[in-house]
């Protein structure tokens, strides 16, 4: 069974069509890359995805839920999470309490319960805080728990991103150019990181322009192009796919990270 199912997507912005007719499936536990040009469309397919944009036609369903018409908060509670292109964290918050905001989907506590200060209530304060160190130490971070995010580097900002998208204990993880603006030896970690999520169990949609991390990644790659489906399959099949060099590589290319 397909963890994700995206059938006859389509999607446009006044007389622009942004996608079009866009049909794939995501098995789980894959690495799944999304690819193409600036303007293919790529991170509105993750905003329709994960609820920010609605489609004009066609249909998203993850893990046999239909996400059509669902808020963001709601596609992230049936189990999908995501990061996003510019770092979206609260600067003024320490790195534990950035990831612990991850982890408030899975809180069941109402405001009165909170503001007595019910049992209940701590037990979910302890839970979420050792889901925060949980998340932490799986990306490399557990030492700069008590920092300000505002002090850390920005390779360390990114890879916080993706803890807290992991705090929320997903099944599927988007991630929308986590490599950008890295230098080589932060994108050699970071696809280490990105293997360690998906050894891990939980399947990550990765839309990225380092054609080295995207090659060596990924189990598949769907290339877009203006917005449609151009090709679909392992790397090595894109690598060598004439349409593909053509429309996007612009020729034989080298990868490497």
């Amino acid at each position: 069974m397909n963890l994700l199912e995206v059938e006859g997507l389509e999607k446009s912005f006044g007389g622009v069509t942004a996608i079009s007719d866009l049909h794939f499936e995501v098995p789980p536990g894959l690495v799944y890359s999304v690819i193409g040009p600036n303007g293919a469309g790529k991170t509105t397919l993750f905003n329709m995805l994960s609820g920010i944009y609605k489609p004009d036609e066609g249909r998203v369903r993850f893990d046999d839920h239909d996400l059509n018409g669902l808020l963001p908060h709601q596609v992230a509670q049936l189990g999908v999470s995501r990061t996003f292109q510019n770092l979206q964290l609260f600067f003024n918050m320490s790195v534990l309490d950035n990831v612990m905001v991850g982890c408030h989907l899975r809180s069941h506590s109402g405001p009165l319960s909170g503001a007595l200060r019910l049992p209940n209530v701590r037990r979910e304060e302890e839970l979420t805080e050792h889901w925060g160190h949980e998340a932490l130490e799986f990306c490399g971070l557990d030492d700069l728990i008590g920092r300000e995010a505002s002090a850390l580097p920005y390779g360390a900002l990114k890879r916080l991103e993706i803890a807290r998208a992991l705090a929320s204990r997903p099944r599927l993880l988007m991630m929308d150019e986590p490599a950008a603006g890295l230098n080589d030896t932060e994108t050699v970690e970071l696809r280490a990181l990105i293997r360690r999520i998906c050894d891990a169990g939980i399947t990550v949609l990765l839309v990225e322009h380092n054609m080295g991390l995207v090659m060596q990644v990924s189990d598949r790659i769907l290339v877009l192009d203006y917005g449609s489906r151009l090709a679909e399959g392992s790397p090595e099949q894109i690598r060598s796919d004439p349409k593909v060099i053509e429309a996007y590589l612009g020729g034989e290319v080298q990868y490497a990270v």
